[in-house]
Formats: structure tokens, C-alpha cells, sequence
């Protein structure tokens, strides 16, 4: 009897070690061959399941950011804590998720060539991150005791930037500082 194969686990494992090989090698040095190699997989089968490098690596982001986005909804549903425990879990989910350094040098350096480029998936990923971005600003606009509705796509904008500098930031140095940077933002906040 032939081998049952769960299709879409095997997508999410082509792109979660084609990830790998690209933060090891670089996307530009790693070929669709090794891809299939590191899968134990030929050419022709991973085919079946993405036509280039590019296809595997939307899929992966993708799948990353839907992953962020669902913890996210999951936090903010949360009516036992409060905003600023609410604003350093969210963090935490950006900064492990992303921010760890395995997958950042990567996801930046296909950002940048994606803007150059003006691809369709530099588009999808910029939607995607907006609709992270409009999570976080409907968390800070649910909480009007606590700021005022004036400050609330500031508060997004400035909650948002500092994201990105740790994530930037965990090309260089440790967890331990990035971690440290949301008692700032939460203070500057005044929660």
C-alpha cells in the first residue's frame, strides 16, 4: 500500500529547512538542488510544491507572519492582563519569532531586494505587515483610559519602530539587551 503523504506538512518542511539553508549558505548560494537534497527529496518532487527560490521563500514568510499575526490575536484577546503585559508578550512573539537572529540576516537582505525590485511579493509582505501593524493599533485604540485616541498611531508607530530596531539589533548583540528594550517603550508610554 502506498505511503499516505500529508501534503501540506510536507510544504511547511520544504520551506522550514530551505530557511535553514538559506541563513547558513545565503539565498543567493544556496540552489533549488540543495533545497531538495536537505529534504531528502528529488528536483522534480519539490516541484510539486513550489515552481522557484522565491516561491519557497513567500511561502515561508508567509507562513511566519500568519503565525505572528494568529499569537497576536490570541494576546490580545486576553482580558486578564493588562496593555503594557499585553505589549511585552506581542513583543516577545516579534523578537522570538523573527528576532532570534536564525532567520533575520536573510529576511532583510530579500527585503531590500524585493523594494528594489517591486515585486508582487514585496506587495503581499508589506500588506502583511500592515495588517500586524492595524492589530497593534486597534490593541492601543481599545485602551483610551489609558491613552488618548490622539496618540494612538503614534503609539503604534512608536511600538512598531522599536520592534524593528531589536530585530535589527539582534544581528549584533544579545537577547538579553533586546529584551530590555520593552520596559522603555512601556515607560515612555506611561503604563
Amino acid at each position: 500500500m502506498p505511503k499516505m503523504v500529508d501534503h501540506e506538512e510536507r510544504k511547511r518542511k520544504i520551506a522550514d529547512l530551505a530557511l535553514e539553508l538559506f541563513a547558513q549558505r545565503g539565498y543567493y548560494a544556496a540552489s533549488f538542488g540543495e533545497i531538495a537534497d536537505a529534504c531528502g527529496l528529488s528536483r522534480t518532487n519539490v516541484y510539486n510544491y513550489f515552481k522557484n527560490k522565491d516561491e519557497i521563500f513567500h511561502y515561508a514568510v508567509s507562513e511566519l507572519l500568519d503565525t505572528i499575526a494568529k499569537k497576536i490575536e490570541l494576546i490580545i484577546r486576553q482580558q486578564e492582563l493588562s496593555l503594557a503585559q499585553k505589549l511585552q508578550k506581542i513583543y516577545q512573539v516579534f523578537t522570538n519569532d523573527i528576532g532570534e537572529g536564525k532567520y533575520t540576516s536573510i529576511i532583510l537582505d530579500l527585503a531590500l531586494r524585493l523594494k528594489r525590485e517591486n515585486t508582487h511579493l514585496a506587495e503581499a509582505l508589506d500588506e502583511a505587515t500592515k495588517a500586524l501593524r492595524n492589530k497593534i493599533e486597534m490593541l492601543f485604540a481599545g485602551e483610551t483610559s489609558l491613552l488618548p485616541s490622539s496618540q494612538t498611531a503614534f503609539a503604534t508607530t512608536l511600538f512598531f519602530s522599536l520592534i524593528e530596531s531589536s530585530i535589527m539589533h539582534s544581528l549584533f548583540t544579545d537577547g538579553a539587551f533586546i529584551q530590555n528594550n520593552i520596559g522603555s517603550i512601556l515607560h515612555m508610554l506611561g503604563t
